[in-house]
């Protein structure tokens, strides 16, 4: 027997009698969120009336469909499953009031009708194959044909123009007939051969179960996808060798039922089977097809939307809002719809509202739209349901990996290894993943790392509480896995960051290493392209050499939740975008005197040779060594001598120079700008053993009153500097003195020392006599004394040991 795809070309009009006309089973094509439908099912139904329903779910759900049919079940909810690692993966079905399936549920528990779920079962699928789909819009012929026939709105596809649109003031037979029309039409478009084989298995276990032995005889109806209905009509049935068994050794399958959200089920939520608007969608559920109730509807809305804008401060009033009704009727009528639907309203309102302002009123318009029409309404489970969904498995999960528990929930301390570990890194990845969706678990404590590199282990506080298990039931919105639950959370932010006009750099940058951190390789994927098309075109030069850091550590296997080598190719062209991108942004430092503007010149330029900055690089580091800012002119400066592009010696020569040269506050100024700039590259400039020589030895030879001139510019440069560098400064200094800084602590009793300490003492007073400052400060009762442990001006109450100071100097 041939199978649909194989059948000859029938009319539209033979097509449609055969599907209408089929009663082994009753047919009813739907789409899984479609309020028409809905509205109309239980009517179909009640006239049918079967003596068993087949629904289009996978078996494994069937305990779960008499909660989801319980009256005190609030929707939206959502039926998960998951066939654990090698099996299907999780499959997430989310119901609403306007959920076709779950008003045929329903109504089925009240007239007492057995419900069978007939789809493939979870066991049976493989890792390739896909989730279940809603119906599309097809792109044939004749597809074509009846979108151009059907009009409506443009843009709209063909099941809102025959359904959806005409739904109103139409009857419940005449809808079903619509919609197994526009599932016959696709798949007709879709041409023999040409439907998904994955399909093909599912169908083939629908006609295997309406043919068992245990429902013959009996009156049978079938809530399908419309796109499957063709494939259930009688004579449809060579199931050509296919699979119709569990996959033997498959992985156990977990199913749940857990509450949901508005938020969730809008499309732009990131849910690839969403719908727009949803609270709109519900509101067209209720009217039921009655023109009045929609225009109510309409009426309702737009007042609403008109509170929203006024609400966030701009004027918005009921004579805006009588307009959005008018030009959504007239828009309507122009288009030969029985009533304004969801798209004539949104056209109507970005016309009247934003005033022909897109960017600034238009985008308060569009978020008060949003607000009113996706609604903010969340489910919640009948009482008596089994609890079920992320907190059983999270509770599992942490037993597995020995971490508190609510039987052990005791606080533990956890420092963790987690390239060396496989338990260390499934720990991380865990305490990570509850960390995204805010479950209150794991405090992360800061563990520093080695000079300037990132550590590769973390420290971790954990223990269980009253609120982990409370929060494990709100992050069970987003999935029945904490791999599910934080995937959907990141996706959710990721969606909200769009709606506001973003990403922007930074979002981009902390969605990437968040990604990465959590083990989500798909959504790091995609985050790794905006980091590439995104990053280069808007990021300053701090985010690109964040991006950049980021990747260095995606490269080199220090995020555990990536494998070694993931994605290389394109990280490595990701990270060659960024360098050229900061190359280019350089010539912006020039007028900056900020010190981290200087750190990130300095970062970059030895980020971007390691790719092959090359020219470009040099060019832009000569020019701000000639011609930018003092601070900008030392760290180009330095970053030329780490790049080979400029001999440290002749450097240093320029550095001493400028010390020599500072016989003016305003030489002084710039001395000390300069000496700042140049020692953020401190660590790697001592390491080339000349670059700071003639510097030291210039300090050194001066006189004590041209030293004491000249300290407060020496400081500031000395300030600069991150401990490990101020400590490898010290170190050169006592090399070069053969004085330790430890022990200028104790009291000086050389009588040399003294009178050297005192004529310093001395020239201190007279500079503070200079400036009318003759009142010798009291300690209890003594001179101030430095940290040094010296009794002169030139580091007293400094903090801080001075590399410039060793007993007096």
């Amino acid at each position: 027997m041939s199978s649909p795809e194989q059948a000859p070309e029938q009319a539209p009009e033979e097509a449609l009698a055969e599907l209408a006309g089929c009663r082994d089973p009753y047919l009813i094509g739907v789409r899984h969120h479609s309020p028409a439908l809905a509205a109309a099912v239980p009517a179909l139904l009640a006239q049918a009336a079967p003596e068993v329903l087949f629904i289009e779910l996978p078996e494994e759900f069937a305990p779960w469909l008499e909660h989801l049919a319980d009256p005190a079940t609030v929707p939206p909810v959502a039926l998960a499953g998951s066939g654990g690692e090698g099996g299907a993966g999780p499959v997430f079905l989310p119901f609403a009031e306007f959920s076709p399936e779950l008003a045929a549920i329903r109504w089925a528990r009240e007239a007492g009708v057995e419900v069978v779920p007939f789809d493939l079962p979870l066991a049976a699928r493989g890792p390739a194959d896909e989730e279940a789909r809603d119906a599309g819009p097809g792109a044939g012929s004749l597809t074509a044909a009846l979108r151009a026939r059907a009009g409506g709105r443009p843009g709209g596809d063909l099941w809102d123009r025959l359904v959806e649109a005409t739904a109103p003031g139409s009857g419940p037979e005449a809808l079903r007939r619509a919609a197994l029309l526009v599932g016959w039409a696709l798949r007709t478009d879709a041409g023999a051969g040409a439907v998904d084989p994955y399909d093909l298995r599912r169908e083939a276990n629908m006609r295997r179960r309406l043919a068992d032995p245990e429902h013959a005889g009996r009156r049978a109806a079938a809530v399908i996808g419309a796109f499957h209905a063709p494939a259930l009509t009688a004579g449809s049935g060579a199931e050509s060798g296919l699979p119709q068994s569990p996959r033997p050794g498959g992985a156990e399958v977990v199913t749940s039922l857990v509450p949901y959200s508005y938020a969730l089920l809008d499309e732009r939520s990131g849910y690839p089977a969403g719908i727009r608007d949803p609270e709109w969608q519900r509101g067209v559920f209720q009217a039921a097809g009655d023109p009045g109730l929609l225009d109510d509807l309409l009426t309702s809305t737009a007042v609403r939307i008109c509170a929203a804008v006024r609400d966030t401060g701009h004027p918005s009033g009921p004579a805006d809002a009588r307009e959005v009704v008018r030009v959504a009727r007239d828009l309507a009528s122009l288009r030969g719809l029985p009533a304004a639907g969801r798209g004539e309203l949104a056209e109507a309102a970005q016309t009247v509202l934003t005033q022909g302002r897109l960017l600034g009123r238009g985008r308060v318009v569009a978020a008060a739209m949003e607000r009113v029409l996706v609604g903010r309404r969340h489910g919640r489970l009948a009482p008596g349901t089994p609890r079920s969904g992320l907190g059983p498995a999270v509770e599992t999960l942490l037993g597995e990996l020995k971490l508190p528990v609510p039987d052990a929930p005791e606080r533990r301390e956890l420092r963790l290894d987690m390239l060396r570990s496989e338990l260390d890194r499934r720990r991380e990845i865990t305490l990570r993943r509850l960390a995204v969706c805010r479950v209150p678990y794991g405090e992360e404590s800061a563990v520093a790392g080695v000079g300037d590199a990132a550590a590769l282990t973390t420290r971790w506080a954990v223990a269980w509480s009253p609120s982990t298990a409370a929060m494990l039931d709100v992050a069970g919105l987003h999935g029945v896995t904490i791999e599910q639950a934080a995937a959907g959370v990141l996706r959710q932010r990721r969606a909200d960051e769009r709606r506001q006009g973003g990403p922007t750099a930074a979002e981009v940058v902390d969605g990437l290493a968040e990604a990465a951190r959590c083990g989500l390789p798909d959504l790091a994927a995609e985050r790794l392209a905006e980091s590439a098309e995104l990053l280069p075109a808007t990021g300053a030069l701090p985010e690109l050499l964040a991006g950049m850091a980021l990747l260095d550590r995606i490269r080199s296997g220090h995020l555990p939740g990536l494998d070694a080598g993931w994605e290389r190719d394109a990280v490595d062209a990701a990270y060659e975008e960024l360098a050229a991108a900061g190359v280019r942004a350089l010539d912006g430092l020039a007028g900056s005197t900020a010190p981290d503007d200087a750190r990130a010149l300095v970062a970059l330029a030895c980020r971007a040779a390691g790719v092959g900055g090359g020219l470009r690089l040099a060019d832009a580091l000569a020019r701000l060594d000639s011609g930018a800012t003092p601070l900008m002119r030392g760290a180009a400066g330095a970053a030329r001598v780490l790049q080979g592009q400029r001999d440290p010696g002749e450097f240093g020569e320029r550095l001493a120079s400028r010390a020599d040269g500072a016989t003016s506050p305003e030489l002084r100024a710039g001395l000390a700008e300069f000496l700042r700039g140049t020692l953020l590259a401190a660590g790697p400039l001592l390491e080339t053993g000349k670059a700071l020589d003639p510097l030291l030895e210039r300090v050194e030879s001066l006189p004590d009153r041209e030293f004491l001139n000249r300290l407060p510019a020496l400081r500031a440069g000395f300030d600069t500097l991150a401990p490990a560098a101020r400590s490898r400064l010290l170190s050169v200094v006592e090399d070069r003195t053969g004085t330790a800084a430890g022990t200028l602590q104790g009291p000086v009793t050389d009588p040399a020392t003294l009178a050297l300490l005192a004529t310093a003492d001395l020239a201190g007073r007279e500079a503070l006599a200079a400036r009318g400052l003759t009142r010798e400060p009291q300690v209890r009762g003594g001179p101030v004394r430095g940290d040094c442990g010296t009794r002169h001006v030139g580091c007293a109450g400094s903090g801080t040991s001075e590399p410039w100071c060793s007993g007096g100097r």
